[in-house]
């Protein structure tokens, strides 16, 4: 892993090649790979390799400046799904991965990019226990949620903003197997979700044993 850390480090401090087509000329991508933050769901690795099989992680990084949210119900999640909005003072904990340019429009497709429901846009993370930044593609929803749902008592969580049992079990489950800090897990937890379940997803994710 500190072998692949370096690796990673002297990749984004090398210059881009100029004449390129535009994919090369983003911060995050570096020859034939790219730097991708999950927050969300593909913080998971069982989730992120159906769709983006080269997905390699890197480990715990840190955005800051962004908080996580949920908004725009997802029938295939059977609730809201997260997003992550620009909150000045705000840390948000994700996983960093590698992935190679063959997988960056199915990453694209699987965030609805061509439905407009989501945007790519490039940021600055810190790995774990360290200052350096890295460049990263991140995923924003288009439509931003207004106020911070997690400040708001679980009574008054509007149903379009409560994620399903089983997307938010897939959040923690993503958030423990990437080591991101305990207190960030417990954090995520105290997300209300509406209790609704997706059996084949259960499944599929192993997330019969996650606890909220």
């Amino acid at each position: 892993m500190k072998s692949l850390i370096a690796c990673v480090i002297i990749l984004f401090g090398v210059s881009q090649i100029y004449g390129l087509d535009p994919v090369q000329q983003l911060p995050e991508v570096n020859g034939d790979k790219f730097f991708y933050f999950g927050f969300g769901s593909n913080m998971l690795a069982k989730r992120i390799h159906i769709q983006n099989p080269t997905a390699e992680i890197i480990g715990p990084a840190l955005l800051e400046d962004y908080r996580v949210d949920f908004s725009l119900v997802s029938e295939f999640w059977k609730g809201a799904v997260a997003t992550i909005v620009p909150s000045p003072g705000s840390k948000t904990w994700g996983t960093l991965w590698v992935i190679d340019l063959t997988n960056l429009a199915d990453l694209d497709n699987q965030e609805r990019v061509h439905l407009g429901w989501y945007k790519p846009v490039s940021v600055q993370v810190k790995l774990q226990n360290n200052v350096t930044e890295i460049p990263a593609r991140l995923y924003v929803i288009t439509n931003e949620p207004k106020g911070n749902v997690h400040d708001l008592p679980p009574s008054e969580v509007p149903e379009d903003r409560q994620p399903s049992k089983t997307y938010l079990q897939v959040l923690v489950k993503g958030a423990i197997d990437s080591g991101l800090p305990e207190e960030y897990v417990t954090w995520l937890k105290g997300f209300k979700h509406n209790n609704q379940t997706v059996q084949h997803l259960e499944e599929l994710l192993e997330l019969q044993s996650v606890a909220l």
